[in-house]
C-alpha cells in the first residue's frame, strides 16, 4: 500500500516537503522511483526532517517544481562546502545496453532550460527514446534550448538521416561534427556520458550518469566540450524547395 502523505502534524517534521509533494500529486513511492532510491529514505526526509544528499535534494526539488533550499534550509550549509567529482556521480552502468530506457526519456522530459545531445551514432537515441522528435519539438516550443550534433555528412547515419522531421522545427539546432567521440546527453544539470573504449562497440562501453553540483569539478569538462562542439560544428538546415516554373 502506498505510504500516505496525510500524517498528523506531530508525525511530520518537514511540512514544506510534504506540502510540495501533495501539491505536485507525487507519492513517497513515486518520488523514490523517480530518484531511484529506497522509499524509506524519502519517508525519513518527511518524518525525521533529514536533509538528503545535495544531488537527491536538487533532483527531488526539480520533480516537485520547488526550490531545494526552501524544502531543506540546512542544505545551504552544505552548499558552502566544495563539491568533489565523486559527489557529481549519480551512478555508473557497465554498458550502455543496461541503462534503463525510461532514464533517457525522463531526464529529457523534465528539462526546463537546456537539452544538448552530442552523439556519434544518432540511431541509438531513436531506439532509447520513443518519439524523440515529438518530445524535442514540444520542449523547443516551451522555450527549452535544444541542440543536437551528430557525425559529419557521409557517415552511415547523420542527424538529418535519423531525424529528418527536426529539420523544420523552430528552436531546434541541428549540426554535424567530424570529431565526435564520447556520447553526451545533457538535460539541464543531468548528463549521461558514454565513455568510449578502443576496440569496443559503443553499446558495450561504460556509461556515467552525472549531475552538476556547485563548481562542477567533474561535469564542467563535458559542459565545456559541448559548447566547443556546437561552436565548431557545421549547421544542418532544411533543404530549400525550388519553385517550379511552367
Amino acid at each position: 500500500m502506498p505510504a500516505t502523505l496525510t500524517a498528523t502534524h506531530s508525525q511530520t517534521c518537514n511540512e514544506r516537503l510534504r506540502g510540495a509533494m501533495v501539491a505536485a500529486n507525487v507519492t513517497i513511492e513515486g518520488l523514490a522511483d523517480r530518484l531511484r532510491i529506497d522509499p524509506k529514505s524519502v519517508e525519513r526526509w518527511i518524518t525525521s526532517d533529514r536533509t538528503p544528499h545535495a544531488r537527491n535534494a536538487h533532483a527531488a526539488a526539480k520533480i516537485l517544481h520547488a526550490d531545494a533550499y526552501h524544502l531543506w534550509p540546512r542544505l545551504d550549509e552544505r552548499r558552502r562546502s566544495v563539491a568533489t567529482p565523486r559527489d557529481e556521480l549519480v551512478t555508473c552502468y557497465p554498458t550502455r545496453s543496461v541503462v534503463p530506457l525510461d532514464l533517457w526519456r525522463s531526464l529529457l522530459a523534465d528539462a526546463v532550460g537546456t537539452i544538448d545531445m552530442a552523439v556519434a551514432n544518432p540511431l541509438f537515441l531513436a531506439d532509447a527514446v520513443w518519439d524523440l522528435p515529438g518530445l524535442l519539438a514540444d520542449k523547443a516550443a516551451a522555450g527549452v534550448r535544444v541542440r543536437l550534433v551528430g557525425p559529419a555528412s557521409g557517415s552511415p547515419a547523420t542527424v538529418a538521416d535519423v531525424f529528418p522531421s527536426l529539420l523544420s522545427v523552430p528552436g531546434i539546432r541541428l549540426a554535424e561534427h567530424g570529431g565526435l567521440h564520447a556520447d553526451v546527453v545533457r538535460a539541464d544539470d543531468d548528463l549521461i556520458v558514454t565513455t568510449p573504449v578502443d576496440g569496443m562497440a559503443p553499446v558495450l562501453s561504460p556509461v556515467m550518469h552525472l549531475r552538476r553540483l556547485g563548481p562542477a569539478p567533474l561535469t564542467s569538462g563535458y559542459l565545456t566540450a559541448l559548447d566547443h562542439l556546437f561552436a565548431t560544428a557545421t549547421p544542418v538546415r532544411a533543404p530549400r524547395l525550388r519553385a517550379v516554373v511552367a
